[in-house]
């Protein structure tokens, strides 16, 4: 079934293959616009690569504002230079017949003053502990951000005011699941509204440790969440397993996940049932030889791969034919470089094994 066309929103695909949204810090400084980065063509060249007949590609996080973000290397979508950028990307993944999605980004309170020049904002002024980290490099303390006004939620209208141990506010956007859940949901029909519901997505992480989100009622926080969107005629939901996380070992996760007074066998199961209307995409872990199995069992529709499609922009082709698999280089994930060419198009060092040892072939370095 993974190489079976699926209706989502107003447009078919031909496969199940997709590209996560990947963070890659490849973007050019604006000569316009300070603080602001632009998509340039190395991009463009990254993106038709990994573009294939009716197959779903999901950019990079793209911050909606310079206060949404800041980072270097991070294309935004809210200046006219930054969108006349993308629409040749965009043009030329459809010359090759993809389909394309951008993903909007807020970074909320993760954001610093030394990037975007103001404060953060968050549902409360709650800071994280630690500092802010960019390409390995600590770069300062996080700070307390600033607490949203009603003004702010108008103007900004995501993760931020899901969890319990971030939103501590104690309006109509705080206190139970149902008013955390009020700003994202206010946010999606104002982006449905603006664009058509058959033209949005949206991206959740429900099991998410990342940047000490730590929320309590994980499973009835997110249900209600998702029940609503499954009223909206979205074109996708997309969501992370929950054993999977980027930067924490499987262990540290399952301990984390039963701090949280939730079973091992934890699964996205019980959003799937009340969205069995709605297209569900996964992500998370997923490798040639255990991608295709929940698209037979309909425990989701797509699956979305990011590490192997980073050193295989034929995944597509290799997957499909079941051909061995590059390694990527975690080294070169997240730019600027002084190169940035290197681990993002051009892969100098990959090694492919044997095409008979398909173990050996994922992990060659």
């Amino acid at each position: 079934m993974a190489w079976t066309p699926f209706q989502i929103g107003d447009v078919t695909l031909q496969h199940r293959v997709v590209l996560a949204p990947l963070t890659r810090g490849r973007a050019s400084l604006s000569t316009k616009h300070e603080r602001t980065s632009v998509p340039n063509e190395l991009m463009n060249t990254y993106y038709t690569e990994r573009a294939t007949p009716g197959g779903l590609l999901i950019s990079e996080a793209s911050p909606v504002s310079v206060r949404a973000s800041g980072l270097p290397g991070i294309p935004g979508m809210f200046t006219e230079e930054q969108q006349e950028a993308w629409k040749p990307i965009v043009a030329s993944v459809h010359a090759k017949g993809g389909v394309f999605f951008g993903q909007l980004w807020h970074q909320g309170r993760t954001t610093h003053s030394n990037a975007t020049g103001q404060l953060p904002e968050s549902a409360s002024s709650i800071p994280v502990d630690g500092s802010v980290m960019w390409s390995g490099v600590e770069l300062a303390p996080f700070e307390a951000p600033k607490a949203m006004t009603h003004e702010d939620i108008t103007a900004t209208q995501t993760d931020f005011f899901h969890h319990s141990n971030i939103n501590q506010r104690t309006d109509e956007y705080g206190g139970s699941p149902e008013n955390r859940c009020r700003f994202t949901l206010e946010t999606v029909d104002k982006v449905c509204a603006a664009v058509g519901s058959g033209r949005v997505g949206v991206r959740l992480t429900p099991f998410g440790l990342f940047n000490q989100t730590h929320g309590e009622k994980r499973i009835e926080q997110w249900t209600y969440l998702c029940k609503e969107l499954s009223t909206r005629n979205l074109a996708y939901v997309h969501m992370v397993e929950p054993r999977f996380d980027e930067f924490k070992g499987a262990g540290e996760k399952a301990l984390a996940l039963s701090d949280m007074s939730l079973d091992q066998d934890i699964s996205l199961a019980p959003f799937r049932a009340v969205l069995a209307k709605t297209p569900l995409i996964s992500a998370g872990g997923f490798g040639p030889d255990n991608f295709e199995e929940g698209v037979e069992n309909g425990s989701y529709d797509l699956v979305a791969f990011g590490r192997f499609f980073v050193a295989n922009p034929d995944l597509v082709e290799r997957l499909k034919n079941k051909e061995p698999l590059y390694k990527w280089d975690r080294s070169r994930f997240y730019g600027p470089f002084e190169d940035n060419a290197i681990g993002y198009t051009v892969h100098p060092t990959r090694v492919l094994a044997a095409s008979t040892d398909r173990l050996k072939a994922q992990l060659a370095a």
